[in-house]
């Protein structure tokens, strides 16, 4: 095979590409992905909001980097932050919680595998690192597909060639008798995916059609040797020593690739057949039955209790077989590339459906969630004007006029503490501090004689000149405070460790009178006296710092914030605002805004004006969403006392009529932590909850010191 190679085909399509300009807009890209092409670190894959996504080779690392600074330079409104922060695949993978997002079920196996090999590096945009599936099951050969029963999947703990027990002891035998001083030993002569695979499941689709032809030097590969029949390839697998082979994604969501649709030639076997459609196993009625029934059993219990273990081979264990210098372009594309490496131990169990459905959040079980109060509430900062809980702090901002004070407290909920309360929590107490603030937060830790000595940091204060109201405050994920109710009619930056002001905004032309941040800390929306709501690009402070000395070549263009950073070396961080924007100023109202949210998930803003109308925006285009041309308000609203789509499950009932200053969840919606009038802080959660915690660190193998509390 000459110029008919995989690799050409590669070039030969990528120069068919570039000759044409393309052109996209900067507010349309949404996630960045770093890429190998060729083996080589040299490309970049662009995905867009439109879910569209695109491909492209620099020709070298370093033409890569420039690219990947110019766009982080560009500041494009929407890409997700986490793609700024880190381009590592492991990283990623735990910065987006996919893993424990497919543990508890809330996101399929299809999906799952799909998200891993995004994050491995491969892509529906290079036949050479395609997507990769596992064979899901064994039997294609009844009437009926029994899910229920085990012997019908595949074992996923194997690798495909170690399936077939007397082949496997084959390669083992091949492998103990190679001797060669200049190849290396190896159980398996190709990949489990490979551009061939690709092009052998795919061939009945275009593009895949053109490229199998061009593969094969301008004609289709013998019928024989083509995918014809379901079970006769799972034989194949099993069986042939040259064999190993997985699947792709498309088997289980595209009946077409089963089908010959557009009546291509593709030849006659040895037998006198002539090649259409791919035959199906006796249990599929047609290909529509057989995607189906395939998906079915890749969501199956059996798989999802097991599907970790493939993941393992194929994502997490470190493979020793090193790719040889001398390997030709073409031989790395036909024989295809291992994933990135995405964990260094094996990868968490999912959990059973049973242990899912009865998960203890305080939505689960209702009724058996119990308040707590935080004992010592006059050494916090209450009442609150904002809450944000982690696994292992809280921050606490309150609304003691003239001056709010910040301060974290300790806290991990759902682990005991021994004493009939189902969290652990450490706070200050009282104290003179500066400006009458009082001590907050306590840690403990061994002085220089070795014995423990308890610190008491301040609560740290910061001016408010107009904020009276919890909804103009809001924390981010970093920890740090927006504040507006300003007389300037600006938006604030406070930072928690300091209560220094990192940066003021400005956009509107009254006092700020809601604000809110998107559970991601991606978006800002405020409302103020002017009638306007005005969207906001959050920026988070480890991107900001990593990206504080672009490279000076580039430029990087007028930015569009009205932001002013505090501090010194304005002209160096005015390139590099944490608040940017706005990006979209929403109208629609006609009185003050009296409350406003922001979902990156749903791309949708919603806020609400003193007169009662509730307008609903796009994040993306900044428009008013409409029903036959009319804003959706009030009039739309169902007024009338029960909604179809709204039940109370259970009302959590405070003593003496508290009000509620301030609401949070956890993490976990495990915790509801309530703010009140009467400064206190208030815990419901179900006791329960923290038992089952400390039996499933038993079974993790955890001993004596392993209940600790992590506060120190």
């Amino acid at each position: 095979m000459d110029n008919s190679t995989m690799g050409n085909v590669e070039y030969k399509s990528f120069n068919e590409v570039q000759e044409k300009d393309h052109s996209w807009l900067i507010s349309s890209l949404h996630q960045v992905y770093s890429r190998r092409y060729l083996l080589r670190r040299s490309a970049l894959e662009l995905f867009m909001v439109d879910r569209s996504n695109y491909f492209f080779d620099f020709g070298s690392t370093e033409g890569r980097r420039n690219a990947y600074r110019a766009i982080v330079q560009a500041r494009p409104p929407h890409l997700n932050n986490i793609y700024l922060a880190t381009q590592r695949p492991e990283q990623l993978l735990k910065r987006t919680q996919l893993m424990e997002r497919w543990a508890r079920w809330e996101i399929s196996n299809f999906e799952y595998l799909m998200q891993l090999n995004t994050l491995a590096g491969r892509s529906y945009n290079d036949i050479t690192q395609y997507p990769v599936f596992p064979w899901i099951l064994s039997d294609y050969s009844s009437q009926s597909l029994d899910l229920s029963n085990s012997s019908s999947f595949r074992d996923l703990s194997k690798p495909v060639g170690a399936l077939n027990a007397e082949r496997l002891q084959k390669f083992q035998e091949r492998y103990a008798s190679f001797d060669d001083p200049v190849i290396p030993k190896f159980h398996y002569g190709s990949h489990y995916s490979t551009a061939g695979t690709v092009l052998y499941y795919l061939t009945r689709v275009e593009p895949f059609t053109t490229l199998s032809i061009q593969l094969q030097g301008g004609k289709f590969d013998h019928a024989d040797r083509m995918f014809s029949d379901v079970a006769a390839t799972w034989n194949g697998v099993l069986e042939d020593m040259s064999d190993v082979k997985e699947l792709v994604p498309e088997l289980f969501y595209l009946p077409e690739v089963l089908t010959n649709e557009n009546s291509i030639d593709f030849g006659t076997t040895q037998l006198g057949e002539k090649l259409g459609s791919v035959r199906l196993p006796p249990w599929a009625e047609n290909p529509v039955d057989f995607v189906h029934k395939h998906r079915m059993a890749l969501e199956s219990e059996h798989v999802s209790e097991h599907l970790h273990e493939w993941i393992d081979l194929i994502f997490v264990e470190k493979l020793h077989v090193q790719v040889q210098q001398r390997a030709t372009q073409d031989q790395i594309a036909y024989f295809g590339q291992t994933p990135s490496q995405l964990l260094t131990v094996p990868h968490m169990k999912r959990m059973s459906l049973a242990d899912v459905l009865h998960m203890q959040t305080i939505f689960r079980n209702p009724r058996e969630v119990k308040p707590y109060m935080v004992p010592y509430p006059e050494r916090c900062n209450l009442p609150a004007a904002a809450i944000r809980a982690s696994s292992d702090s809280l921050i606490i901002v309150d609304i003691n006029a003239p001056a709010a004070h910040v301060a974290q407290h300790k806290w991990q909920p759902n682990t005991p503490d021994g004493q009939g309360t189902p969290f652990l929590f450490q706070h200050g107490k009282p104290g003179a501090g500066a400006a009458g603030a009082t001590f907050m937060r306590m840690f403990k830790g061994p002085t220089a004689t070795g014995s423990e000595e308890w610190h008491f940091p301040q609560a740290l204060a910061f001016p408010t000149s107009g904020i009276r109201s919890t909804r103009i405050v809001s924390i981010t994920c970093d920890r740090e405070i927006i504040t507006g109710g300003h007389v300037d009619s600006s938006i604030r930056l406070i930072s928690a460790d300091g209560a220094k002001t990192l940066e003021i905004a400005r956009g509107h032309y009254a006092p700020v009178t809601c604000l809110a941040i998107s559970p991601d800390s991606n978006y800002l929306v405020s409302g103020s006296r002017d009638a306007a709501v005005l969207l906001w690009r959050i920026h988070r402070s480890s991107i900001s710092r990593s990206s504080s000395s672009p490279d000076p070549s580039i430029n990087s263009g007028t930015p569009t914030s009205t932001s002013t950073p505090v501090g010194n070396n304005l002209a160096d961080k005015s390139k590099w605002r944490r608040i940017e924007g706005p990006l979209h100023v929403l109208r629609g109202h006609l009185g003050d805004i009296t409350c406003c949210a922001v979902s990156s998930d749903l791309g949708i803003v919603a806020s609400c004006s003193d007169s009662s109308d509730v307008l609903l925006h796009s994040i993306r285009r900044g428009s008013t969403f409409t029903v036959n041309g009319t804003p959706i308000s009030k009039n739309q609203l169902p007024l009338s006392s029960s909604v179809s789509c709204i039940e109370v499950l259970h009302t959590m009932k405070l003593a003496d009529g508290q009000d509620i200053t301030s609401i949070a969840l956890n993490e976990d919606n495990t915790n509801l932590l309530v703010s009140t009038a009467n400064k206190q802080l208030i815990i419901f959660t179900d006791p329960s909850l923290s038992l089952k915690v400390v039996d499933h660190m038993l079974k993790l193998g955890w001993e004596g010191d392993g209940f600790s509390p992590l506060i120190k």
